[in-house]
């Protein structure tokens, strides 16, 4: 790819995504403006994108993506037909959602109707604070969902976010379309969810997203992120959580779509005894490339993490992680595990892997690692030995590879399509048998 140079000023995402009404975040979006006039869109001068060329962004023209129609009965979860929002081309679309399994005082709304979300939008990714990425969805986002559970309550049936881009009815016009959904969730005291977050498309497209996530103390809240996004998409999500005392969060994200994926979740533990967990899954092929840039914050003692981010890289994919854990001055008797395991299956697919652990405090558990590697001749020996042929056992091999970290999945059927999806990937559809 060309080498990635030059300034915002040459890159069409801006001002041309940016709405021509404030929507009632005037303040916000004032700032994220201010914020973006000083800000360039990152190169490969710069030490976090190092290893991830943005030339295409820079080259290509955006537009906001136009109104479409869809059917989506394939992917409805049938536990959550009464507690899912969807989203087509960045709007809101009322005929797909359904909310009518929510538990007592729980809100799961979109952002144009949820007016109390105006006091804690932009809480954690404050635009003086924040990268071009997460400013340009503060300036440019049309909508976005916004979830509540109310102190103690036990939300059964998960909580389904589905954004899917699609073809354009009418055409769209000149130019890629853009979305930029927002989301903003708040885990009162005591209170336990399950949030899916899944990103679909079949279009070629520029997705921008910006998460906002709050777990006040005791609560839980256990997050899937799924990206099934067009081969010759572009994905970019800012997540930033932040843990109070005891409270859990529990992240694992899945890539599978697009041309360039970018996941940057940063999660803070505020409180003594809170807990993270942000496992990874990306299974690349072609020219995709994968780049997830994490942190684990522990600020409070008594904190626990554990990060694993698997790779399955093919052909002439990319992958790249670096994942960052930081333990804080006073923040004595943190336990934090990290692992990154890569499995490439071809001499030009290539893996930048950087596990980091910064610690100020002398009383701690921590381990981090890297594994990079081609599959077990051993293994392989082995299943061959048993009758499997050369084919087959390197595609089951690879498939087991990445069924564990699937295998914990709590929605069954969001399970199923993950398991038949890796199955289809990895030619181990006649292999296993998916539970």
């Amino acid at each position: 790819m060309t080498p990635d140079t030059g300034t915002a000023s040459d890159c069409s995402l801006v001002p041309d995504l940016l709405p021509a009404q404030a929507e009632g975040w005037d303040s916000l979006r004032a700032a994220a403006r201010e914020a973006l006039a000083r800000q360039e869109l990152p190169t490969k001068r710069d030490e976090d994108w190092k290893y991830c060329d943005l030339a295409e962004l820079r080259r290509a023209a955006f537009r906001p993506a136009a109104p479409a129609s869809v059917d989506i009965r394939d992917r409805i979860l049938p536990e959550a037909r009464g507690t899912r929002l969807v989203f087509v081309n960045g709007r809101f679309d009322p005929h797909h959602s359904c909310t009518s399994a929510l538990p007592q005082g729980l809100r799961l709304l979109p952002l144009h109707a949820a007016s109390e979300a105006a006091t804690r939008l932009g809480s954690l990714l404050k635009p003086a604070e924040s990268d071009f990425f997460a400013n340009l969805n503060t300036a440019a986002f049309a909508d976005g969902a916004y979830v509540f559970v109310p102190k103690s309550v036990k939300a059964e049936a998960p909580l389904h976010l589905l954004f899917i881009t699609v073809g354009e009815d009418g055409g769209g016009g000149e130019g890629i379309p853009s979305t930029q959904p927002r989301i903003l969730v708040e885990v009162e005291r005591n209170a336990s969810a399950e949030l899916i977050e899944e990103y679909a498309g079949s279009s070629p497209a520029f997705t921008n997203v910006a998460v906002e996530i709050l777990v006040h103390e005791g609560a839980e809240l256990r997050h899937e992120r799924i990206q099934r996004e067009a081969p010759e998409a572009i994905h970019i999500s800012n997540l930033r959580a932040e843990v109070a005392k005891d409270g859990r969060y529990h992240s694992r994200t899945v890539s599978f779509g697009a041309k360039l994926s970018r996941q940057t979740p940063q999660v803070r533990l505020t409180g003594p005894g809170a807990e993270a967990s942000l496992d990874g899954l990306a299974l690349l092929n072609g020219d995709q490339v994968s780049d997830t840039h994490s942190v684990l914050d522990h600020t409070q003692p008594h904190g626990s993490s554990r990060q694993l981010h698997k790779c399955i890289v093919d052909d002439q994919a990319h992958a790249i992680f670096n994942g960052r854990i930081f333990v804080r001055h006073g923040a004595q008797q943190t336990d934090a595990q990290q692992q990154c395991r890569t499995l490439l299956l071809s001499d030009s697919a290539r893996v930048d892997a950087k596990p980091q652990l910064e610690i100020d405090a002398d009383d701690v558990k921590c381990a981090h690692g890297a594994a990079v590697g081609a599959l077990d001749p051993e293994e392989l020996f082995y299943l061959q030995s048993r009758g499997l042929n050369a084919a087959a056992a390197r595609n089951l091999l690879t498939y087991g590879f990445a069924s564990d970290l699937l295998a914990h999945i709590p929605v069954a059927s969001l399970r199923r399509s993950l398991r038949q999806q890796v199955m289809a990937r990895t030619n181990a559809a006649d292999l296993v048998e998916t539970p």
